[in-house]
């Protein structure tokens, strides 16, 4: 969020509008909701650390997890169209968001246009990672395709935050990760086990650590 937060120069002046529409609001807990699904949009947030997943309920009232998002990553930016969150946010441990109310930044965009610019660019930056996470599961059918996607997907995208490009620490529980992919939790440990056991990766608790990230790159087809 820097571009659209940090201090702007305007006739000669430099402007700080931060403190009209921003504040950082700490999750302190883990499961606390950002928002919920069909609620009208009043803000956007971007992820300053921690893990939020996006959630959807279908017919059956069962929770489907159709999204996470990182450091550096935003949530509710699709509600702009929809004008209400087309999903549940939800933190996974302890997490932190900046927070910008959509209607005070609209005024701000308008007194300063560069606001308005920033914004755009933030918008079109996180339209191109949505894209990169669509390719990286699409056409995978197999259990082992899509949990390499996966593991190879959330390291790059956490790489500039971590300073790691083969390993994470991933608070979700197998049951989260499983949810998300579209596998039944047996067959998600399964093939972790498997990872293991033909050292592609190594997990030690929650930290998972890319080991042959060539065969795994192969292997998910990237």
């Amino acid at each position: 969020m820097n571009s659209v937060c940090q201090p702007v120069t305007a006739l000669n002046q430099s402007i700080d509008l931060a403190d009209s529409y921003l504040h950082r609001r700490i999750v302190a807990k883990n499961s606390e909701v950002l928002f919920q699904q069909s609620t009208p949009l009043t803000d956007m947030y971007a992820v300053s650390s921690g893990i939020f997943k996006l959630c959807q309920q279908n017919d059956g009232d069962d929770e489907n997890i159709i999204g996470l998002r990182f450091p550096g990553e935003l949530i509710g930016e699709d509600a702009l169209y929809l004008k209400t969150y087309n999903y549940t946010a939800v933190a996974i441990g302890d997490s932190s968001v900046c927070k910008v109310s959509i209607e005070q930044m609209s005024a701000c965009g308008k007194l300063v246009p560069v606001i308005q610019q920033n914004f755009i660019e933030l918008l079109s930056r996180q339209s191109h990672v949505r894209q990169r996470n669509f390719q990286a599961y699409i056409g995978k059918k197999s259990a082992d395709s899509l949990l390499a996607a996966f593991l190879l997907n959330i390291i790059e995208r956490n790489a500039s935050y971590t300073g790691s490009d083969d390993s994470i620490h991933l608070p979700l529980s197998r049951n989260e990760v499983a949810n998300f992919l579209g596998l039944r939790r047996e067959t998600l440990s399964r093939v972790f086990s498997k990872f293991q056991k033909e050292q592609l990766i190594q997990v030690d608790g929650k930290k998972i650590q890319l080991i042959e990230i060539d065969k795994l790159t192969k292997l998910a087809d990237f």
